[in-house]
Formats: structure tokens, sequence, C-alpha cells
């Protein structure tokens, strides 16, 4: 698998913005509990629920949602059609 470079130098940049915004903005950090007063400790506890949310999103459009039956002719499908084919 490989990684585009574009998508690494954005994390790192919003990584970067967001230490910058939480050093800067954020006057006061009430500790609630065990490491929440950490740097960027928000901003990985929203990333990791957007990840989450996204990965539970397509697992419920999967199994739930999608359609399986062809609307012309009603036979149930299974996979995507192949690409480039007759068209």
């Amino acid at each position: 698998m490989r990684i585009d470079r574009g998508l690494v130098l954005g994390i790192v940049g919003g990584l970067a913005l967001s230490a910058l915004a939480d050093i800067l903005l954020v006057e006061h950090r009430e500790r609630l509990f065990a490491g929440s007063d950490l740097l960027l400790f928000w901003t990985g506890f929203g990333f990791v629920g957007c990840v989450g949310i996204v990965v539970a999103s397509k697992w419920a459009g999967h199994a739930f949602l999608m359609r399986h039956d062809d609307p012309y002719t009603g036979e149930r499908v299974e996979a995507e059609p192949e690409e480039g084919g007759d068209g």
C-alpha cells in the first residue's frame, strides 16, 4: 500500500495547526480525568471519533442500506459490475 505524500503532509499540517491553536487559544485546562489535560488529547479524541463514525456508517450502509436486487431484473446482485465492459 502506497501512502500519498500530500495526504501525509495534510495530516501533519493539520496536527501542527491543532497544536498551535490548542497552545494559543486554550487558557485553562480542567482535569476531567487522567490524560484529559494532555496537549492534543481532545484533537485526537475527535479524530478517533470521526473515523469511528465513518467506519460504522460504511458498515451499516453495506449491511443494511444498500440494495442487493437489480431494479431492472429483480435478481440478486452480489458484486459490483466490472468496469470497461460493454457500454
